[in-house]
C-alpha cells in the first residue's frame, strides 16, 4: 500500500472513467426486492434469484457478478483511502447501508474511509468535471460505520418498525433518513396493498404520461427522493397491469383501468397511513 492508494466504491458505472483511482462499482439493486441480513453466499444467491427472475439476466451470470463485487470489498484494507460515492437517493442510500454493514467488519478501515458530499439533488455524473474534482472528501468516523451497519440490521428486519423509529433519529449521514422513510413508503400499505410508486405511476399516467419515456421523465422530476430506472419502471407496470384486477390498461398508451381510478393519489396524497407495513 502506497500512501497515494485510492479506491472509489459506487452502486454504478457512471464515473469509472471520470475518477482516479482503482474503482469497485456494487450493482445490487438493494432497495428492491427481498434483502436478508445472512451470510454473503446466501445473500447473493437470493439476490441473483431476484434480479435475474424480474431484470430478464442469466442468473448464474448475475451471481458470479454480485459474488465478485461482494467480495472485493475485503480487498480494501490495502488503500490508504476508501471513498464512497453515494448520491442522496434510495437507491444509493440503500446500497450504501449494505456496503457499511460489511465493511463494520473491517476495522483495518478505520481512518480510512471517506463519504463524498452529495448536494442531494444532482447526480455526481452530472457535475462538471471541474466541480467533481473540487469535491472536498468528508472522514468518516468508525461510529458512522457502525451506525449503518445498525441501521442495515434494521432495514432487512421482517418488522418495518424498528426502521421507523431509526428514519426518525439524528444520523450521521446527511440523506439517510429521507431515503428510509421513501423505503417506508414503498411497503404496501395496509388500506390496499399499494406502494407510493404504484401510486405515482397510477397518478402519472392519470395527468397524461402514457408511455413508459414519458413515466420515467414525469417522476423523476416528481420523486426526487427515489429515482426510478426504466427497468424498475417495467416491473411496476407489469405488476398494474397484470391479471384480471388490472388497475392500468395491459398495452400503451396506458390508461387507467375503472379499478385504477380509486387507488389514484390527489397531488397531496402521498403520504402512507398509519399503519402501512410490508406484506
Amino acid at each position: 500500500m502506497t500512501e497515494e492508494a485510492t479506491a472509489s466504491i459506487r452502486c454504478g458505472d457512471d464515473l469509472r472513467s471520470r475518477i482516479p483511482g482503482d474503482y469497485l462499482c456494487i450493482a445490487d439493486p438493494v432497495c428492491q426486492g427481498p434483502v436478508h441480513d445472512e451470510p454473503i453466499p446466501a445473500y447473493v444467491s437470493t439476490r441473483a434469484g431476484f434480479v435475474a427472475a424480474h431484470y430478464a439476466h442469466d442468473v448464474g451470470a448475475v451471481r458470479a457478478r454480485l459474488g465478485t463485487e461482494y467480495a472485493a470489498l475485503r480487498g480494501l484494507t490495502r488503500y490508504a483511502r476508501v471513498l464512497l460515492w453515494f448520491e442522496g437517493d434510495l437507491w444509493d442510500q440503500a446500497v450504501l447501508l449494505r456496503v457499511l454493514s460489511l465493511l463494520a467488519d473491517l476495522p483495518a478501515l478505520a481512518g480510512r474511509l471517506f463519504l463524498m458530499p452529495s448536494d442531494g439533488l444532482r447526480p455526481f455524473a452530472h457535475l462538471p468535471q471541474d466541480e467533481r474534482d473540487a469535491l472536498d472528501p468528508e472522514p468518516l468516523p468508525w461510529s458512522a460505520v457502525e451506525a449503518g451497519a445498525e441501521a442495515w440490521r434494521a432495514f432487512t428486519a421482517s418488522d418495518p418498525t424498528p426502521l421507523d423509529a431509526l428514519s426518525r433519529r439524528s444520523l450521521p449521514f446527511p440523506h439517510m433518513a429521507r431515503a428510509l422513510r421513501r423505503h417506508l413508503q414503498d411497503l404496501p400499505w395496509t388500506s390496499d396493498g399499494l406502494a407510493l410508486t404504484e401510486r405515482l405511476v397510477l397518478r402519472a399516467v392519470s395527468e397524461g404520461a402514457r408511455s413508459e419515456a414519458a413515466l420515467v421523465e414525469r417522476l423523476g422530476l416528481s420523486d426526487p427522493a427515489f429515482h426510478l430506472t426504466d427497468l424498475i419502471l417495467r416491473d411496476v407496470l407489469a405488476r398494474l397491469r397484470g391479471g384480471t384486477g388490472r388497475l392500468i390498461t395491459r398495452d400503451p398508451p396506458h390508461a387507467l383501468t375503472p379499478r385504477g381510478k380509486p387507488c389514484c393519489p390527489a397531488r397531496n396524497g402521498t403520504s402512507p397511513p398509519h399503519g402501512s407495513s410490508a406484506a
